[in-house]
């Protein structure tokens, strides 16, 4: 079958050409509504047959739910949306028509049971672009992946190839939109007359500058190639310039087969007050409306150091080998996320003067991985959250810490006092809230929080010397819902405790477990006292129970419906799994076993 017979499809942006028998012709096909048009369905290829429209690598349809006079393999799952269930080698075509051409985004909406996935996508016969799938955690279980490169498209007829080539991934559509602005494309060498029109023209890294903050308008997107950027005058993606709401700047790093792109500083950790001429990777400096993402950095002094500037989205970003993570200063709607820093030797993220409408989510912030001979400097912290140098500056507020943990932050001082909290906060900050976050192995407080009035919603903390440290002198009380306060390790002469506390703190339907010293330390060293409420929750030992709470005069711990094992003569509640190494598996260690006990922190889904 020709390409030339291939007609009748419905003109507009990847709609798919299809006459099946007995199915409804391409025009009376259901397709997506106006906010989404260019939807394909994996199971609506071409016709004409094995070698012409599709290969696979059997004759037969192994399932016969759907165009059984035909090779490729359509599944159904539960939900009874057909899937194409292909294996590495198989590919399938599909005619385009295309009214307006320029850059789409390519989405697309499989399964892949464990590892990775590789698949491509070729236009035209053209060099394919590969594609690397995370997994789904099981092929009933779909998930739609945008494409970090998008398909420039000609205005008219073209063939799009999907090629399976590496897992096990059911697919079941591929939808697209079009982008605004332009594409320019970046590699370490360049290649061509190095203009940035396409990857073989790609500007080289030594124009990166240029691209950046010259080329680059409203709207348009940077693409970075992997490889490894090195030089004697290390590379900075410096930001001086702005896109806007509707169009903002972005720079993608992509995977073209070999990772991501990593950039490399000389900043080092036996010098970690010194730059060495590799301040930031990524700097924006009164720059508003950027998208980066998809990046690696080591030996940087500041992974990204941004000051006066808005409206940021910063994901997969990996930094290792740097002093602090992302340094923010007077920042406003701000977004970190799926993103990761290790081995620094300061701060994973620091938050200067006025921060304001920041959500940090997916993030893994691990000063030490466990190595003790990791150097690290007085006071490190996964999050710091500090007082403006000016105390008539509002501090930083409306902060949104969502699956954020924080590990390893390690530090003794000359003195042997342990310090090196997973977070820690001033007092000037407001309106923050922790969801579904955790903190281990930190040598002080899991949290080290003196904000108004926080909340915090299924958080965990274990094996830090005070797993939670709560100072709030607000007239509302730091709420805690749900959280698990275990394992506190003595590590100095100060107290331990599950909970730590000089200041007004409520807390619900939560666990403090197996905690060294008390699981409750209240102190009265500041106005107003200690004035702690325990509702609906869990205060035990995991052997013979000890005080349950250690008190200083003039503070007040009151329980309300919560089981507490306190003293010899207490019996400590039984959990199911608790392990003083736990991170999180099996999810519900900490549950009670007598199912009569309701009270406590239960593991969420």
């Amino acid at each position: 079958m020709s390409r030339q017979l291939r007609d009748g499809c419905r003109a507009f942006v990847l709609a798919v050409c299809v006459s099946i028998p007995g199915v409804a012709s391409a025009e009376q096909l259901p397709y997506g509504a106006n906010a989404f048009p260019g939807v394909i369905r994996a199971y609506d290829f071409d016709q004409g047959g094995e070698g012409i429209a599709y290969h696979d690598l059997d004759a037969v349809n192994t399932y016969q739910y759907y165009r059984p006079g035909e090779a490729v393999d359509i599944g159904v799952r539960g939900s009874g949306d057909y899937e194409v269930r292909g294996a590495p080698g198989e590919w399938l075509e599909y005619t385009i028509d295309v009214p307006t051409g320029g850059r789409y985004e390519v989405s697309l909406t499989y399964s892949q049971p464990s590892g990775s996935a590789q698949i491509s996508l070729g236009l035209d016969g053209a060099a394919p672009l590969p594609i690397t799938l995370p997994a789904t955690g099981g092929h009933g279980t779909f998930q739609s992946y945008k494409v970090t490169t998008p398909l420039e498209v000609t205005p008219g007829r073209h063939v799009l190839r999907f090629t399976f080539a590496g897992g096990d991934v059911y697919l079941r559509r591929l939808s697209s939109a079009l982008l605004p602005g332009r594409s320019f494309y970046l590699s370490r060498s360049g290649a061509g007359v190095k203009d940035g029109s396409s990857w073989s023209q790609a500007f080289s890294a030594t124009q990166l500058s240029t691209a950046l903050n010259q080329t680059l308008a409203a709207g348009d997107t940077l693409y970075v190639a992997g490889g490894l950027y090195e030089s004697s005058t290390p590379y900075s993606f410096s930001l001086t310039t702005s896109g806007t709401e509707a169009l903002p700047k972005k720079v993608v790093g992509v995977d073209l087969g070999s990772g991501l792109p990593v950039f490399k500083g000389l900043w080092t950790p036996t010098d970690p007050g010194s730059s060495n001429k590799s301040y930031a990777f990524i700097r924006f400096t009164n720059a508003h409306h950027w998208d980066i993402q998809g990046l690696r950095a080591e030996g940087y002094y500041h992974g990204v150091r941004a000051d006066g500037s808005s409206h940021l989205q910063l994901g997969q970003l990996h930094f290792t080998r740097v002093r602090e993570g992302f340094a923010l200063s007077n920042v406003s709607q701000a977004k970190l996320f799926q993103s990761d820093v290790s081995r620094y030797t300061k701060r994973g993220i620091r938050l200067t003067e006025t921060v304001s409408e920041l959500l940090v989510e997916d993030f893994i912030a691990d000063a030490t991985t466990g190595d003790s001979s990791w150097p690290t400097e007085a006071y490190p912290f996964g999050v710091s959250v500090e007082n403006p140098a000016d105390a008539a500056t509002p501090g930083s507020h409306d902060l949104v810490f969502n699956r954020v943990i924080m590990k390893n932050n390690t530090f003794t001082s000359t003195s042997g006092y342990q310090n090196g909290d997973g977070f820690s906060l001033e007092r000037t900050a407001s309106k923050v809230s922790f969801l579904n976050s955790a903190a281990f192995d930190n040598t002080d407080g899991g949290w080290d929080d003196k904000s108004q009035a926080a909340y915090y919603e299924n958080c965990v903390a274990l094996r830090n010397k005070r797993n939670f440290r709560l100072w709030n002198d607000n007239a509302q009380p730091t709420v805690l819902n749900n959280v698990l306060g275990a394992y506190a390790q003595k590590r100095d002469t100060y107290s331990t405790a599950g909970l730590w506390s000089q200041g007004y703190v409520e807390v619900y339907d939560s666990t403090f477990f197996a905690n060294e010293g008390s699981e409750i330390v209240l102190e009265n060293n500041t106005t107003p006292a200690a004035r702690v409420k325990l509702v609906h929750s869990i205060l035990s030992d995991a052997g013979p129970c000890g005080a349950v709470a250690s008190k200083e005069g003039g503070t007040t711990l009151e329980l309300v419906d919560s089981v507490a094992c306190d003293g010899a003569a207490g019996t400590p509640v039984p959990l199911r799994a608790p392990s003083a190494g736990w991170t999180g598996q099996p999810a519900d260690a900490f549950n009670p076993v007598n199912t009569t006990v309701t009270q406590g922190y239960r593991s969420t889904p």
